[in-house]
């Protein structure tokens, strides 16, 4: 059994790597996206956004909308790795 604990173990180690090497950049870009878009809609509110607040808001809602999307590559790229861990053949 523990031969088995220790092949697993080992299986993983790649996975658990490849995994925070994705997670820095997709996490990292979503984070950004994401407060870039609270700072344009904070702008927007605060009337310091420029001439046209509508375009700041819809801009803003958009970048807030569009900061998921690294999120959900994050927690499907986590689900592929870590939890289905089968091989793909073709």
């Amino acid at each position: 059994m523990t031969q088995k604990r220790g092949a697993r173990a080992q299986a993983l180690a790649p996975r658990l790597l490849l995994f925070a090497f994705i997670s820095l950049f997709t996490l990292g870009l979503g984070l950004l996206a994401l407060f870039d878009g609270i700072a344009m809609l904070g702008d927007a509110f605060a009337g310091t956004g420029g001439g046209d607040r509508n375009v700041v808001l819809v801009l803003g809602g958009l970048m807030i909308v569009g900061a998921l999307v690294p999120f959900a590559l994050w927690f499907v790229a986590g689900w592929a790795l870590l939890v289905r861990r089968d091989r793909w053949e073709w």
